[in-house]
């Protein structure tokens, strides 16, 4: 008896006809999303078995000497100006920065080299973000939304060789300016408002393309003089392929072409500001509409001959310019905030820091979120910098920076809420007020990040078998693709099996078993932990089948705890990558324990809920208990861990420098310097006040009058007290 025929007649075929029926073949435009961007450390995560030594060896992101030179030179002069107007009172306009971020070419940072520009890294760019958002975030954002969003990195990506020698020498001038046009990519309610027509002109016989659209918004500044435009492409006679609807295609537009008319976003104000900024609005940019716009088809991103690849490289490059933007401007903010609270919380509490009730556990959270914004920040940085363009990763990792945001701008706002209303206070609480519209603003930017089927179609996209089914599924000879699905079907229910199994043994023995990168020491159990939770990840991937079945409103929460899930674990390994980055410091461990435990807690509440509304239920049931086993559950940081990290903020320490430090390098705000003098001033004259109080005296000046103080220490009292009033009272 031959066992693989009978297996295909009496298993497969039937299991083969009842996939045909129900799978939905994928779309010209899901392809085009799948094949955006690279499969990077969540195809690590999602195989169950990750590979440790992959992400050991990513070097971490350093600046080279030129980059080192735009961020002493250009950035720094920015940052003056931005001190200067914060100096005097006054918010910092974008409007009035535009005519020096011309004169020092910052349109040309991610201009290579070759044409003419600074040629930065995705770090370089990311610290130039993160410095200028500890001035002003409304002035990051400009710079985020224009330039790390703007046409620069994709016409390198994706551009033929005439377009980029036409606009990327004009562009690292500084004097041409170009800017993506914000198009939803495709919308069920509001589709595409962008179309263009293939013709061949009567007698020459030459392609062209007809464009029309309406309401292409660009990001906030001048009108660009290029724009980068996503439109539905028709070509009725099949002038560049076959004949019909090409789906979405990408095209280089010269705003000053015949029909593009402009929409300022003062049309119905007074007029600009210097610099066709608009004047207190930054968030807004013009809009563009098309009317018989006529272009030569080497107007395409890449050419006619890269008509299917315009879409992909455009979506890379957006998720690229968010993995640089978000966790930058989320950095600085919480960075920020954290530095503001632990001295404001040590100012009010005379050292103790504990006087506010909850003090110490918010300052603890606030404290570990800080270590994983930024340790986000640099895993996503060294990824882009390798020549990765991690899209699922950088779209994981920025839902978890959202909610380390959400929580330190709740914590600041407790712990600052009692000091009242302070100069220096009144700084920080404007950056706060500008945070949550910029980055709302940069995730309008790259819309796609944050969709669900998108999402959904690059998870699935690492499992080595789901797509490669859907394939055979489609293949219009039946026989051809039976027999490809049966090699198929049988091969991936035995990866499946193996995972099951895979994934309870560890849960049952919390990973000991699993691998682990060499010398890592104290934090070797988080990496075993770590291979527990991904072999119940990918397990949860067979299970919900991510990008195969249809996203509807009872899939749709299963498949976001996954994403979420998967965003954890992401944002654990990038803190586990900072702390050996950095040197395993000693000092540094409280933040990634409280970081690990967060992480593994909040991983097993996901997890809980994906199983217990599985169907049916006594399916799901079973493998609850297998996954998540009684007594071995994960619990939240405990007490000593949360002390330890507010500690790590309220005394002066070198781990303090690592987490806000470079808030204070070189800046010059008043307000917040009078802050950060009185803190250090405290804490100078914090050995002299415990004696005084062993002593039994309130008054430091009676300690002196008794001979008990010196002048010199008598003074040194004297000036903290007036630091504290300067810095709470202005």
């Amino acid at each position: 008896m031959d066992w693989r025929a009978w297996r295909r007649r009496w298993l497969t075929e039937p299991l083969y006809r009842r996939a045909r029926n129900s799978v939905t073949p994928f779309s010209s435009l899901q392809r085009q999303v799948l094949a955006s961007g690279d499969i990077w450390w969540e195809a690590h995560l999602l195989s169950g078995r990750p590979d440790w030594n992959a992400l050991t060896y990513v070097r971490p992101a350093a600046l080279t000497a030129g980059e080192t030179s735009f961020l002493d030179g250009p950035v720094a002069a920015l940052c003056a100006a931005l001190e200067q107007a914060r100096n005097h009172d006054a918010r910092p306009e974008p409007a009035t920065c535009w005519p020096l971020l011309v004169e020092h070419r910052f349109e040309a940072m991610a201009v290579p080299a070759a044409h003419g520009g600074y040629g930065l890294s995705a770090w370089a760019q990311s610290e130039v973000l993160k410095r200028v958002a500890l001035r002003s975030i409304s002035t990051a954002y400009l710079l985020a939304a224009r330039f790390v969003f703007g046409p620069a990195r994709l016409l390198s990506l994706a551009g033929s060789e005439e377009q980029c020698a036409a606009w990327l020498p004009q562009l690292a001038s500084g004097h041409t300016h170009a800017a993506i046009a914000s198009f939803a990519v495709e919308n069920d309610i509001a589709p595409i408002q962008a179309t263009g027509v293939v013709l061949s002109e009567p007698g020459s016989g030459e392609a062209t393309l007809r464009l029309n659209w309406s309401g292409a918004r660009h990001a906030p500044g001048p009108r660009p003089d290029l724009i980068v435009l996503p439109f539905r492409l028709h070509d009725p006679d099949g002038v560049l392929g076959p004949a019909g609807e090409r789906g979405v295609c990408v095209a280089l537009v010269d705003t000053s072409t015949t029909g593009v008319v402009y929409h300022s976003p003062n049309d119905d104000r007074k007029g600009d500001a210097p610099g066709g900024v608009p004047a207190g609005e930054p968030w807004r940019g013009g809009i563009f509409d098309g009317r018989d716009v006529v272009l030569p088809v080497s107007a395409l991103l890449g050419g006619s001959e890269a008509i299917d690849a315009a879409l992909p490289a455009l979506l890379a490059a957006q998720s690229m310019a968010k993995a640089i933007a978000v966790p930058a401007l989320a950095s600085a903010a919480v960075s920020l905030a954290a530095h503001a609270s632990s001295a404001v919380v040590r100012l009010r509490g005379e050292g103790s820091g504990c006087e506010m009730l909850g003090a110490r556990s918010r300052l603890g959270r606030l404290a570990a979120n800080a270590y994983r914004v930024e340790a986000g920040r640099r895993f996503l940085c060294a990824a882009i910098d390798l020549g990765y363009k991690p899209v699922i990763a950088a779209a994981v990792l920025d839902v978890g920076i959202f909610e380390a945001v959400r929580h330190a701008m709740g914590d600041s706002m407790d712990l600052l809420g009692s000091a009242g209303t302070t100069p220096a206070l009144s700084e920080w609480q404007s950056c706060l007020h500008e945070l949550l519209p910029a980055l709302f603003g940069l995730e309008a930017l790259a819309p796609q990040a944050r969709n669900t089927a998108a999402l959904a179609l690059g998870v699935g996209r690492v499992h080595p078998f789901l797509y490669r089914e859907v394939d055979a599924l489609e293949l219009s000879d039946t026989e051809a693709g039976c027999k490809a699905f049966d090699r198929l079907v049988w091969r991936h229910a035995g990866v499946a099996a193996a995972r099951l199994l895979w994934a309870g043994f560890h849960a049952w023995t919390l990973g000991r078993s699993s691998g682990t990168p060499r010398l890592v020491g104290a934090v070797a159990p988080y990496y075993r932990r770590v291979n527990r939770y991904a072999a119940a990840l990918a397990w949860m991937v067979e299970v919900l089948m991510p990008g195969v079945r249809p996203v509807h409103a009872h899939s749709e929460p299963g498949l976001e705890r996954l994403l979420r899930a998967l965003a954890e674990l992401t944002s654990l390994c990038a803190v586990l990558k900072r702390w050996n980055d950095e040197g395993r410091h000693e000092a540094d461990l409280p933040l990634v324990r409280w970081c690990a435990a967060e992480s593994f807690q909040s991983v097993e509440r996901l997890l809980q809920g994906m199983l217990e509304n599985l169907h049916p239920a006594l399916a799901g049931a079973v493998q609850k208990g297998l996954l998540l086993p009684p007594g071995l559950r994960a619990a939240a940081p405990d007490d000593a861990v949360t002390t330890a990290c507010a500690d790590l903020l309220l005394c002066p320490s070198d781990t303090r420098e690592r987490l806000v430090g470079t808030v204070w390098a070189s800046h010059g705000l008043q307000h917040l310097g009078a802050l950060e003098k009185a803190y250090e001033c405290v804490v100078n004259v914090h050995d002299l006040r415990e004696q005084i109080r062993q002593a039994g005296l309130q008054d430091w000046r009676d300690a002196h009058v008794r001979g008990g103080l010196t002048d010199a220490q008598a003074e040194a009292l004297e000036a903290a007290e007036n630091a504290v009033i300067v810095a709470l009272r202005g």
